[in-house]
């Protein structure tokens, strides 16, 4: 039999939730038993000589837009998730450093990467609500909710549906409404629920670990509740519960009831405040009406030096904190009318990446030449940067190309800095010898006219909610994937096998460098001009430390305490 170990690894006959914490020579039910009697001592022990919760204290958060609806199955932006990721947890999730983690399910096995089976913990509860009959009653998360959520996932209503529909047995039939329930979700006893996939997939629990994969109670969409799920309900088991809510402000409180003591919060309400302009959030900042912001692009210049470090008057009263995201950016080509490699090679080659980021992000990035983002589980992509830019080299591939001039239409938005992005770009292939026209359209339009085939090249970025790389290149790089959402339209049956391949490697080490070959593999056809991974920046009060941020954009308020 294998089972999971928390770093990532397989081993025959292994214990995750024991040699994770320095346990051997536990292969004995008694030696079991009574290591497990040791650690919950330890826990016991540890929680209560903790750091004291601050009763009173607040964190506020400047955010830049009112938060959608916090319904799991169907938020849509990332940038709710700063919010949902306190409320709402699921069987997995990722722990500071992105290694996967245990949550509701305190433990995982597969004998062939197939079937999975988690078990569950039993001394969780989901926060109180009137769900449950009066708003200071709760009770246990049960079999039977995590059942329910994972169907509801399969169905047509559920924006993240795509993240299982091609994995999950019976996902996709139930999604097409040609069955009344998922053949491959199975509740085996009270504390056992079992998936069984449609083909093997060793890397099928980094599909588990997002936001969009949460566990919530079975009566949020049921009568009189329906209406107000999301917006003045919304129950989770995370370590804060919605308090209150309104256009402009969103309250959350600690769960005093959360049930992993060493990660109750210390401090006792989060306030999110809705402000949408980036200067009135950063001067609420410095008023200290704001204790945190996410600082935009757009702001850079105004509190960075040229080094990138927070200016005098913002480091004497603020904390840095960087912190690096599952994401890409990209100019995508669409390989149907732009058919000349040599042409694609020559813009790949002759792209200054890191002019882009010095200039628009004060080098918060990595220069990337491939989809993949450094570092997610582990992955180091096989590309030198200092080698991307290569004018020389770019030249070459232009004159072995067919081009004579034509403009090339690049169509831009009013996100990421894809205009900006443009701009540079269209300048830097100028003097290479290259006519760009850019042509700007709301976000919107421009995925419209990408999905029609309409789009010769075309600004986009990715925050994936994946946590490794072997479902990035199913997704975005097999043939099965066109038109959505594989972009570019790129087809190669010998990637598409060595793709499929990745399903027989059970090491993620092996994994990530079969990978890495891969990746170098597409690139070699250009389907894209990969940019950067960005690096995102929060300024926050000095009253508080010990701010963390996982790859998925999971801010850890949990963390989070005063410095006083």
């Amino acid at each position: 039999m294998y089972i999971k170990t928390l770093k990532g690894q397989w081993h025959t006959r292994h214990v995750a939730t024991l040699s994770d914490y320095g346990i051997i020579g536990a292969n004995s039910w008694s030696g079991r038993w009574f290591l497990a009697w040791l650690m919950a001592l330890a826990v016991t022990l540890l929680s209560a000589c903790s750091e004291p919760k601050t009763e009173g204290s607040q964190l506020t958060i400047g955010i830049e837009s009112e938060p959608e609806r916090l319904d799991p199955l169907t938020m849509k932006n990332p940038k709710t998730f700063i919010l949902s990721w306190q409320i709402y947890e699921g069987l997995l999730g990722l722990d500071d450093s992105g290694e996967i983690a245990p949550k509701l399910a305190e433990r995982w096995e597969s004998q062939d990467f197939r079937t999975w089976t988690f078990h569950l913990r039993d001394d969780v509860s989901f926060h109180a609500s009137n769900l449950f009959g009066a708003p200071d009653k709760t009770r246990r998360v049960t079999v039977d909710d995590v059942l329910w959520s994972y169907t509801a996932y399969c169905s047509p209503s559920a924006y993240s549906s795509f993240l299982l529909t091609d994995s999950v047995q019976g996902c996709a039939e139930y999604n097409a409404g040609k069955a009344d329930s998922v053949t491959g979700l199975k509740v085996m006893d009270e504390h056992t629920f079992q998936i069984t996939l449609l083909k093997p997939e060793p890397f099928f629990l980094n599909r588990l670990t997002t936001a969009w994969i949460a566990v919530f109670p079975k009566e949020a969409h049921t009568a009189p509740f329906k209406e107000t799920w999301g917006l003045q309900t919304a129950v989770g088991t995370g370590p804060y519960r919605l308090q209150s809510r309104t256009d402009s402000e969103i309250i959350l409180a600690r769960n005093s009831n959360y049930w992993d003591r060493s990660r109750s919060p210390k401090i006792e309400k989060l306030v999110y405040r809705v402000l949408k302009n980036d200067q009135i959030r950063l001067v609420e900042l410095k008023k200290g009406n704001v204790d945190l912001m996410v600082v935009p692009n757009a702001l850079f210049p105004a509190v960075l030096n040229d080094d990138g470090k927070l200016k005098g008057e913002y480091a004497e009263n603020f904390r840095a904190a960087t912190y690096e995201t599952f994401n890409t950016h990209m100019l995508g080509i669409n390989l149907n009318a732009i058919t000349d490699v040599h042409l694609r090679r020559a813009m790949y080659y002759g792209t200054d990446r890191r002019a882009i980021v010095d200039k628009l992000l004060y080098g918060y990035a990595d220069v990337t030449g491939g989809t993949i983002p450094p570092g997610i589980r582990g992955y180091t992509p096989p590309f030198e940067a200092t080698a991307l830019y290569n004018p020389t080299l770019a030249k070459e591939e232009l004159a072995r190309s067919s081009y004579r001039g034509k403009e090339i239409e690049l169509l831009v938005h009013d996100l990421a800095n894809s205009e900006q992005i443009g701009q540079i770009f269209q300048s830097q292939m100028k003097a290479l010898g290259i006519n760009i026209r850019l042509t700007k359209m709301d976000y919107n339009s421009v995925i419209g006219r990408v999905v029609k085939g309409d789009a010769p090249m075309f600004g986009m970025f990715f925050e994936y909610v994946l946590s490794s790389p072997e479902p990035i290149l199913l997704n975005l790089f097999t043939s099965a994937k066109r038109p959505v959402p594989n972009f570019w339209q790129y087809s190669n049956p010998d990637v598409d096998e060595k793709i499929e391949a990745l399903r027989t490697i059970h090491d993620s080490t092996e994994a990530n460098r079969h990978s890495a070959e891969i990746e170098e593999e597409i690139m070699r056809e250009v389907p894209a001009i990969f940019l950067y991974r960005e690096k995102y920046l929060a300024m926050y009060s000095r009253k508080f430390t010990n701010l963390i941020v996982n790859g998925h954009g999971h801010f850890r308020f949990e963390h989070v305490k005063t410095s006083q």
